[in-house]
């Protein structure tokens, strides 16, 4: 990339950018081997993908449209751009058997409150978790919905919340978690 003029962001680590005169021409976002690219003027773009196609095997795709299980659609008339997690949302919702959940329009009541007296401490305890849990891996449970937060930010407070208690988690942070997947099949406002 710095081959190419780009530099390495400070914000992100997988973001890259281009400057000319002090303005932003190109803005890459590379995640392992797939990349968007994006910038004001389309020379620029065209410019960036024959420069890496001179030294790299490229498929372009055209415009964004999907990226990291991320639908993106745009309205260019109103200068908006949408993104859509509706069907990780559907497949996370499957594999953790909350397909069926009722939806909910708050994950967590602001009164509620989660606390590490709420974590197993004996064994009878713990084995009262695993029983309720089942086959729920609570930190996979919870990374999924670290991801969905990316386009519902309606849940990340409670997600914030219930991914402090992966090391030892109870029951009532296992139901937290599970009322912010049934927060996900309500739509957002």
């Amino acid at each position: 990339m710095s081959n190419l003029g780009l530099v390495h962001s400070f914000a992100d680590d997988c973001l890259y950018i281009k400057k000319e005169k002090g303005k932003i021409v190109v803005l890459v976002l590379v995640y392992i081997d797939d990349m968007a690219v994006s910038g004001p003027n389309s020379h620029y773009i065209v410019s960036f993908k024959e420069l890496l196609g001179n030294d790299f095997e490229i498929t372009d795709l055209g415009k964004l449209k999907f990226m990291l299980g991320i639908l993106i659609t745009r309205d260019r008339h109103n200068c908006l751009i949408y993104l859509n997690q509706s069907a990780y949302i559907s497949q996370i919702l499957t594999r953790f058997g909350l397909q069926d959940a009722t939806p909910v329009s708050t994950p967590l009541l602001v009164k509620h409150n989660l606390s590490t007296t709420q974590s197993p401490q004996s064994k009878a305890e713990k084995q009262a978790y695993k029983n309720y849990a089942g086959d729920i891996h609570y930190l996979s449970l919870v990374g999924s919905l670290l991801f969905a937060t990316q386009t519902r930010p309606d849940i990340q407070f409670t997600v914030n919340l219930v991914a402090q208690f992966g090391d030892n988690p109870g029951i009532a942070h296992l139901e937290a978690a599970n009322a912010s997947y049934a927060t996900l099949k309500a739509p957002l406002i």
